[in-house]
């Protein structure tokens, strides 16, 4: 079978060119996705209409600018699976075996928490980068480091710990009001 990286993968949905990457997505994936249903009570005309919606949520995402590079196209389409898979559960008053909840459910949460957090992390050091250095060095310090007034005093150089906490204080309501003033952050962060 043919192979594409995940950036190949991206390319050719953004030029047009999808037939043979929509078709490896199938036969690379398909699989993983029939095994999860399969193993939660559902059948393979179920897990195909799963696979086939989480494809098509995965185009949009790509087409539409919002699919992220640095996620993994396999642990995307999987979380969409699994979320769909269990919404149409839900939908069906089906069960999963307590064993196959167990086993799955933690694996796509943290792949999706994962991907989230990075994304987010991302996000807030563009905030933070805008802050200055000495914010930065202090911020890091104060709230990243858990040092005390009197340790961040030493570090950089305060005349009293009261000098230090003004300064603190000053930089976190910087960085709060480029939070605030940066819609796509702000929108991130609630979601």
């Amino acid at each position: 079978m043919l192979t594409y990286t995940d950036k190949e993968i991206l390319a050719a949905i953004h030029s047009g060119d999808d037939d043979k990457v929509l078709g490896y997505l199938y036969k690379a994936y398909l699989p993983k996705i029939k095994g999860m249903v399969l193993k939660n009570n559902g059948d393979e005309d179920e897990a195909q209409d799963i696979f086939q919606d989480a494809i098509m949520a995965f185009y949009k995402q790509v087409k539409t600018g919002k699919f992220k590079e640095q996620y993994q196209i396999g642990a995307f389409i999987y979380s969409v699976s699994r979320n769909l898979w269990i919404n149409y559960i839900k939908k069906k008053n089906k069960s999963i075996s307590i064993t196959e909840r167990e086993y799955i459910i933690p694996l796509e949460e943290d792949v999706l928490r994962d991907m989230i957090t990075k994304e987010r992390e991302k996000k807030v050091m563009e905030v933070f980068s805008q802050i200055g250095e000495r914010c930065q060095e202090l911020l890091t310090y104060s709230i990243f480091r858990k040092y005390s007034m009197k340790e961040i005093c030493k570090r950089m150089g305060f005349s009293t710990e009261n000098a230090a906490k003004t300064r603190n204080y000053k930089c976190k309501q910087k960085l709060i009001r480029l939070v605030k003033e940066n819609q796509s952050l702000n929108s991130f962060l609630q979601e």
